[in-house]
């Protein structure tokens, strides 16, 4: 929100390059370690092995270092040959060198939380990670406020937090398995992880090649204004990946003990959960595009609200297959994993080139492209897994939610269009945001209940996970649900 604000358009470009090199040092620099170490750490707790979950600890720690040296040499060195040719001007190579330090301390921030998602320590990552951005975040706004720094405010912001972040973690890390012990094997983890190290560079490829196109085509301008439309989106994404960070090594647990079966009714529960709560949040941003972007980002940006309100549909098919990526690696089915990102590459590229280069269709192209390629990607995968495990979703509460979704959406377009014909004037655009949002909320949450989404076993799975001092809430919905 501060961000938008306070540096321009141009330079919002070129925050979007420096995030794609940091987003690609930590594709190259893990190899896709976090996913084998949360399995193997997880399956070997399971089995009662707590020194081979260590050993695996120790190997990554070890990998993580020698890879960590060697992209901070290269990052380091290329600065100057990054600033000339992604900028045109050597005034950014400082920034870079910069860059080149985060991203090493990336690359262990981001094994130590796949550490703690094995030993299922999800209070102390919650804590870990909040902590961070919290960090990251206050650092971002003071620099940008009081010192004249501009871009480099956010560089030194990200170092100070990973550094912390990375030290407080292996304290956690130490406390809870230890850290030291013999290397477990690499062919094991080598095996797991290099279809899975694949596929996550084909996953960035397709996280970013639809902002790859507009920067050739559309200049740095409109790569910030759709950059900050991307993230915006992530805000709903974030219901999936939490489901997943919870899911993977859960799935682990109970494929090693009650195999085949029990991940038949865990795939049902997390998509059930997943889109009661993803599915509102998605239909309620796209629902409000304009005014959010232009409170949180500035009238400039409002260029990006059909871009924004198009690239929500995208997050869907994400939210609905959130099961499908955790199973088939719990499977160990990791190349179906890649053959998915490869479907939403082609189809992303297709369709953005076809879109920009002979439409002319801007960025509402490129969002065009985005969802086209997630629906693909969902496609395939469902009839992968078709093969390897019984599929089940909960078709009751999908349809229930998306109508409820419906008349969320109806009430918050309905106030939109009663402001603009007679409320403009009166009524700011943050007001309207706060009442829209409380409306929607009120409206979505009185339709589950009307048409009995919810069930007995939600209110008792929610009793067990809240707080004492909250049970009374669960007490309280117990009243309002009608289903059996």
């Amino acid at each position: 929100m501060f961000l938008q604000h306070l540096i321009s358009l141009e330079e919002m470009g070129v925050y979007a390059i420096i995030t794609f090199i940091l987003a690609a040092v930590q594709i190259l620099g893990v190899f896709a370690l976090p996913s084998a170490s949360t399995k193997y750490i997880a399956q070997y707790m399971a089995e009662g092995h707590p020194e081979k979950a260590k050993s695996v600890i120790t190997r990554v720690l070890q990998i993580s270092s020698i890879t960590s040296i060697v992209l901070l040499i290269l990052l380091y060195l290329g600065a100057e040959w990054l600033s000339v040719t992604l900028l045109g001007t050597r005034e950014w190579i400082h920034l870079f060198q910069i860059l080149a330090v985060i991203g090493a301390f990336t690359i262990f921030y981001i094994q130590i939380g796949s550490f703690l998602r094995g030993l299922q320590k999800f209070r102390e990552l919650a804590a870990l990670s909040l902590a961070y951005t919290l960090m990251q975040k206050s650092l971002v706004i003071f620099l940008l406020l009081y010192t004249d720094l501009g871009l480099y405010s956010i560089a030194w912001s990200w170092l100070t937090s990973v550094v912390v972040a990375c030290f407080i973690g292996l304290f956690l890390t130490a406390r809870s398995a230890g850290i030291l012990a013999k290397p477990h094997p690499v062919g094991t983890l080598a095996r797991f992880s290099y279809p899975l190290y694949i596929s996550n560079s084909l996953s960035f490829v397709a996280g970013w090649v639809d902002q790859i196109f507009i920067l050739p085509f559309l200049g740095a301008i409109y790569l910030g204004m759709y950059h900050l439309a991307v993230r915006a989106v992530a805000v709903p994404s974030l219901i999936a990946s939490s489901v997943v960070i919870a899911l993977f090594p859960k799935l682990s647990e109970l494929y090693t003990r009650h195999g085949k079966a029990a991940l038949t009714k865990a795939f049902g529960n997390s998509t059930r959960y997943a889109v009661l709560a993803g599915f509102p949040i998605v239909i309620g941003i796209a629902s409000l595009s304009h005014p959010i972007l232009v409170i949180f980002a500035g009238p400039d940006y409002a260029e990006a609200a059909l871009p924004l309100a198009v690239l929500c549909f995208s997050v869907l098919p994400t939210i609905l297959g959130v099961a499908i990526g955790p199973t088939l690696m719990t499977l160990e089915r990791t190349k179906i994993v890649s053959m998915m990102i490869i479907v939403a590459i082609f189809s992303s590229t297709a369709v953005s080139y076809v879109t920009l280069a002979y439409l002319n269709l801007g960025m509402f192209g490129t969002a065009l492209a985005r969802v086209l390629s997630s629906f693909a990607a969902f496609g395939y995968g469902i009839y992968a897994l078709r093969g390897l495990v019984k599929t089940m979703f909960d078709t009751e509460s999908l349809w229930k939610t998306s109508l409820a979704c419906l008349f969320m959406a109806i009430a918050i377009v309905s106030m939109s269009c009663m402001h603009a014909y007679f409320l403009e004037g009166i009524v700011s655009q943050t007001v309207l945001l706060l009442v829209s949002v409380l409306l929607g909320a009120a409206v979505y949450f009185c339709g589950v209940v009307a048409l009995r989404t919810f069930k007995k076993q939600d209110i008792e799975l929610l009793n067990e996970s809240l707080p004492d001092k909250l049970k009374r809430v669960s007490v309280w919905l117990d009243r309002l649900v009608l289903a059996d």
